[in-house]
Parts: C-alpha cells; sequence; structure tokens
C-alpha cells in the first residue's frame, strides 16, 4: 500500500478517536447536568409533598447509568444505598420471573393444573380449583379477589379462572405454594438459586433476614407517623421483596438482555392477554393517553402506544410507593421506591425528567 494512503487512514483513525473520546465526554456532560439538576429539584419536591425517602436508579442504553437516595430511612437515622425498601408490587413480576426460568428448565409449566401439587384448603371443594394454572395467575385471571379479607378471610372463587382480568395478590401467593410444594423447597432459596445469586442482587429476599437489622425503611404518613415494618416471615412473592433499586435495576437488565428465559416463554410474557382499554379509560388521571392496547402479559402490565412499547408495574402499601417500568426497544428504565405515602408525587416527577414515555406517565401518575 503507498504511503500517502497509510497516513491518510492513520490521520483519518487519529480524528475518529479524538471525536468518539469528544462525543463520549459530551454524553457525559449531558448525564452530569441532567443528574445535578434533578439532585437538585428532588429534596425540593420532597419537602413539598412531606416524603421522608427516595430511591431511585436510571438505566439508559441497556446499563444502569445512575443510582442515588435521598432522606431519612428511619426518624433518626439517613437513608443510603443499603437501605432496604419494601417493595410493595413490584415484587409480583420478580415473582413471575423466577416463575418462567423455572419453566425454562423444565421444571413448571404455565398451563399445568396447580391442584396436582398444591390446593388450598378453602376451594378444595370447589371443581374450579382444578382448572387454575400458573398462566391465570400470572395473567391477573385466577378468578380470586386481590386478598381473602375481601370474601370475609376465606379465598374463593368469585368467576371460573381464565374468564377475565381481576388483579390478585392471593393468585401470586397460590403461585408461590405451589413451586415451593412442587419442588419441595422454600420459595426464598429457589428465588435466590435461579435469581438473585445470579444477577448479583445481594440486598435482596422475600422473607425477613437477619441482614435486615439496621437497613430497613420504616414507612412513614404525613405529620410525623412513622410506622415498624411488619414483619414478612414466610416468602411473599406478591408484595414482600425487600430490595435496593440498584438491585431491582439489574432485575430489569436480565430482562433486557435475554436472560435466563426462553425466547418462546419471553415472547408469551409481552403478549396482552386481555385488552384493558376501557378499564383504563375509566381509571387513567388523563383517558385519553390510554393506548388502544394495554394489559397484563405474564406478571407485567404492557402498554403498547403508537411509538413505543412500554412496560411496567406500580406498588403500594400503607406508607409505601413504587414503581417499576422499561423500555425494551430503547433499553432504558427506571426503578423508584419511597417510605411515604405521598411518594409517588415525587417518583412521577422523577420519571418526567429522565424521560419516561409520557403517555405512562399521564395514566399512573398521581391525580
Amino acid at each position: 500500500m503507498p504511503k500517502p494512503i497509510l497516513v491518510t487512514i492513520s490521520l483519518f483513525l487519529t480524528l475518529s478517536c479524538a471525536e468518539k473520546k469528544e462525543n463520549q465526554k459530551s454524553t457525559s456532560q449531558a448525564y452530569n447536568d441532567r443528574f445535578e439538576k434533578l439532585s437538585n429539584d428532588i429534596p425540593k419536591w420532597m419537602e413539598a409533598h412531606d416524603v421522608p425517602s427516595i430511591s431511585f436508579s436510571v438505566i439508559e442504553e441497556g446499563k444502569l447509568v445512575w443510582s442515588e437516595v435521598f432522606g431519612l430511612q428511619d426518624e433518626n437515622t439517613v437513608a443510603n444505598d443499603s437501605t432496604l425498601y419494601l417493595s410493595a408490587s413490584i415484587a409480583k413480576p420478580l415473582t413471575a420471573e423466577i416463575f418462567l426460568r423455572l419453566a425454562s428448565l423444565g421444571k413448571v409449566s404455565l398451563d399445568e393444573p396447580m391442584a396436582n401439587h398444591w390446593l388450598d384448603p378453602d376451594i378444595a371443594g370447589d371443581p374450579r380449583a382444578q382448572q387454575l394454572t400458573p398462566r391465570h395467575v400470572l395473567t391477573h385471571q385466577s378468578g380470586f379477589k386481590n386478598w381473602r379479607r375481601m370474601t370475609d378471610g376465606v379465598l374463593r372463587f368469585e368467576r371460573a379462572p381464565g374468564v377475565e382480568m381481576g388483579y390478585s395478590g392471593e393468585g401470586l401467593q397460590y403461585l408461590v405454594r405451589f413451586i415451593e410444594k412442587k419442588l419441595g423447597r422454600p420459595f426464598n432459596d429457589i428465588a435466590y438459586d435461579v435469581l438473585f445469586e445470579p444477577e448479583n442482587m445481594e440486598n435482596s429476599a422475600l422473607q425477613d433476614q437477619d441482614w435486615y437489622k439496621g437497613r430497613l425503611a420504616w414507612p412513614y404518613f404525613p405529620k410525623g407517623q412513622w410506622m415498624e415494618p411488619f414483619p414478612v416471615e414466610k416468602a411473599f412473592g406478591a408484595g414482600g421483596l425487600r430490595t435496593t433499586t440498584a438491585d431491582y435495576a439489574r432485575f430489569i437488565l436480565s430482562i433486557l438482555n435475554d436472560e435466563k428465559v426462553s425466547a418462546d416463554l419471553r415472547k408469551e410474557q409481552f403478549k396482552i392477554s386481555l385488552n384493558q382499554y376501557q378499564r383504563c379509560i375509566q381509571s387513567a388521571t388523563v383517558p385519553e393517553a390510554c393506548p388502544k392496547q394495554l394489559g397484563f402479559g405474564l406478571g407485567w402490565y404492557l402498554y403498547a402506544f403508537d411509538d413505543e412499547n412500554v412496560i411496567g408495574h406500580t406498588g403500594a402499601n400503607m406508607g409505601e410507593r413504587t414503581l417499576a417500568v422499561f423500555s425494551p426497544s430503547k433499553k432504558s428504565g427506571l426503578v423508584a421506591m419511597s417510605n411515604g405515602s405521598n411518594g409517588n408525587h415525587v417518583i412521577y416527577k422523577i420519571a418526567e425528567a429522565i424521560g419516561v414515555h409520557q403517555g405512562f406517565i399521564d395514566i399512573e401518575k398521581p391525580k
């Protein structure tokens, strides 16, 4: 090759490397500027809405780019990156993931009758119990109310499985008991083996642990009312996950990276089972934001906007508010947790500031 061409190529490579470094520097600076502004805004929002603490983690371009914690873990303790939040209902997609990983290993299946391994005594005499499958539970078509306390403390079917969507924590707990009975192991141990350990989720568990001591965020109610966290003595897959937002973000990244679940099952997971458009326009903060297609897949709620598919789940407990949302096409997402009853007023401001789809925000933000 003649020397002048070598010189040209060398110069081109030098300029390309310099340009790449400059672009990286610009991107990094843009991150820094955006996050610095948000870091200044969040304490003001917390004060305005009487929110004790906020923890959040941001995913962009398939990477965890920012995690931060603000405020108080309890009345006397500053929250930090080891503070453990009760995840509330965003535990449900995590329980779904554990099931799908087990199914990918051939240990369980979506359409097997759960009665073959677990039959709650309350419904033992009901023939509909023989129809109940993991698919019904994960798409919230179990036929149960949300909690058995809503049916006089007794578990019972309001309708046959698979007929219509009815959000149910009892259904998810039924799945946990089924998995434990079929595999003969505590659910938290199974979760550790198939999810927590492989994804380096070192700060996550579904029932009380010795290492929780001194790390739990206490629920807070307006006017300065703190409440000791309730115990989670047995694995509670519908809402007992204690974790950090960084750990939960690692779980979402494993989905974005298509890890540990077969391609067929992952495809099944992100299909809308029953369209909930009519329900959305009746309950959304901004009804006109509802896409024509939305509803549960397997564990996650799917929003099929014209310009983007968004996957998410919200959580609310006494004094706890949580959010997990991500975009598969952009490989971006947000996990946010608060130990305050008013936490959503700050969480959705953060979501808007980092660019979560506006339609999702308009549907889910506080009224």
